[in-house]
Formats: structure tokens, sequence, C-alpha cells
């Protein structure tokens, strides 16, 4: 059988040695051409799992113990270089504000095929007219003008496209977006997740759609996994998630609270603080029996 793109087993992740958890015992995996939905509420540890994948945790952050394999490869068995030319090749990032993204002193082309020469070394003149298809790809107009602008002369949209552009540039096997959205009006995020939905598909990339929204989970997700407080507490594929009763009633309260357009009617949910209580003592119950083991 071949071995899943991205497979993630036991994975925790404390602050500093003996600090809170912020990873629970995550596992997960994302088969080759898949889009699974990491979905949960602000904190819960949804970014943190990207950024463990990616190398990127913040000096503060330990990874106590746990996989994370690319193709079968363990990460952590890899030296430090080893593991960045393997991410670097493999593994690319659409991130959440393309603004802040992008870098402000330099010109959209060099940020596109920066990837391609420095990590890849192909030739400029192979990056450069890789650079100017792939804009061409996310439906850019005029090509050629925008890879001489600088991000400020773009609107918001188009440098999310750009990011985009950038993230399939060197045909990775893995994507990571990260709520690559949430800074864009309705009208604009309508359309990129179009554009993610359409190009990971032509590609076949393995994507992993970091999200708050159950109702784009629905749209371009074929599982997900539902994070509360860094622990995954429903999991499975989108049809049979959506139709039947979720498997734990935080999932079941978070589908109720997502607006619904068909149904404007219709008052928002919040999660009931029942089901809140019950993942405080679940999750209490779990760090005491972790901490005992550790």
């Amino acid at each position: 059988m071949t071995a899943p793109v991205l497979s993630i087993e036991g994975l925790n992740a404390r602050l500093g040695r003996s600090g809170p958890r912020i990873l629970r015992d995550v596992s997960l995996s994302v088969a080759a051409g898949e889009v699974h939905g990491l979905v949960g509420e602000s904190g819960a540890g949804k970014s943190m799992i990207g950024k463990a994948i990616a190398g990127l945790l913040p000096p503060a952050v330990r990874v106590h113990s746990g996989t994370i394999r690319l193709h079968g490869t363990d990460l952590a068995a890899l030296s430090p270089g080893g593991r960045r030319k393997l991410v670097g090749e493999r593994v690319a990032i659409i991130p959440q504000d393309p603004l802040t993204a992008l870098n402000p002193c330099r010109r959209i082309g060099g940020q596109i095929t920066d990837r391609l020469i420095h990590i890849l070394g192909w030739e400029r003149a192979k990056a450069d007219a890789r650079a100017a298809e792939l804009l061409e790809e996310v439906a850019i107009r005029d090509p050629a003008r925008v890879l001489r602008a600088y991000p400020h002369e773009l609107s918001g949209g188009m440098r999310q496209r750009v990011l985009i552009a950038a993230a399939f540039a060197a045909e990775p096997e893995l994507i990571i977006a990260d709520e690559c959205t949430t800074a864009l009006d309705v009208t604009v995020q309508r359309q990129i997740l179009r554009l993610i939905a359409e190009m990971q598909e032509r590609h076949g990339t393995a994507l992993l759609f970091v999200t708050h929204d159950m109702g784009v989970v629905a749209k371009i997700c074929q599982s997900l996994s539902v994070l509360y407080q860094g622990k995954v507490v429903a999991q499975g594929g989108v049809e049979r998630f959506f139709a039947q009763t979720p498997p734990h009633p935080y999932a079941d309260a978070l589908i109720n609270a997502t607006p619904r357009y068909d149904r404007p009617e219709e008052s928002l949910l919040p999660v009931p603080q029942s089901v809140l209580d019950g993942l405080a003592r679940e999750i209490a119950a779990d760090d005491e029996a972790w901490e005992a083991h550790a």
C-alpha cells in the first residue's frame, strides 16, 4: 500500500519543558490528491500543526513526542539541513495574510521564482517563464506587469492569487493552506476558494486546509479533523460526517453554529456550555494521564 503524503501520529507539543500542552496526541493523514480540512475555533492549535510540519514552530514550543512523516520519511530522524531540503522540495504553504507574507521591498516575480531557483536549482529564465505561466493559471491579467509590480500595487485578491501561484510553482506534494481567505472580503473569498479547489484538482496535490469554517470544509474537503485545544475530537470523511450526526457533540455544535445562507431566518446557535464543560473535563483527564506517563 502506498504511504500517505502526510502522516502524523501521536503528536504532542508543549510550551518549554514543563509548560502546558499545545498539541495533544494529534494523529491524521492526507493521501495524494486529497483535501483534508483541519477545523476548529481560533486558538485550537490548527496553525501549530501546520508549523510543526514545516519546521516553523516558535522557539518556545517544543515537540515532546510523536512523528510527522512525509511519504513515510520521519522528519525528526533527519538532520536539520536534510529536513529543510525535504520540506522545501515537497511542502508549500499558502499563508493567512497576503500583505504580511509578501516582502514589500521586492517585486512579485522574484518572490515566486525564489523557491524554484534556490531550492530546486532552476535557471532564472526557466523560473521566470514558469512564474508567468502560473500567474495566467490563477487568472491574473497581464502577468508581465504583475511580475514587475510590488505587493502594495496589487489588490488583496491579487496578492492572494500570487501566493497560490507561488505555492504551486514547484509542484509540491503537499500544500498547507493556513486560513488563507481570512483577510479577504466575502466575494473575493469565494473566488479564491474556487481557485484553490481548481488548482488542487488540476495538479493532484495533497492539501491540508486549515479553517474555522465548517461551510468551507463541506464544499472543498474530502475528509476532516475537528480540533479543540490541540486535541482531535472528531475525524472522518466529509460526506458521511455531514450526512449523519457527527461522532462528537462539539463537532455537531460547530455545524449547527455555521450560518446558512439558504435559511437566513434561522438564528445562530452558539456552542452549548454543557458541551464545552464536557470537553474541559475530557482534556483535563487526558492531560493528567499524559503527565503521569510523560
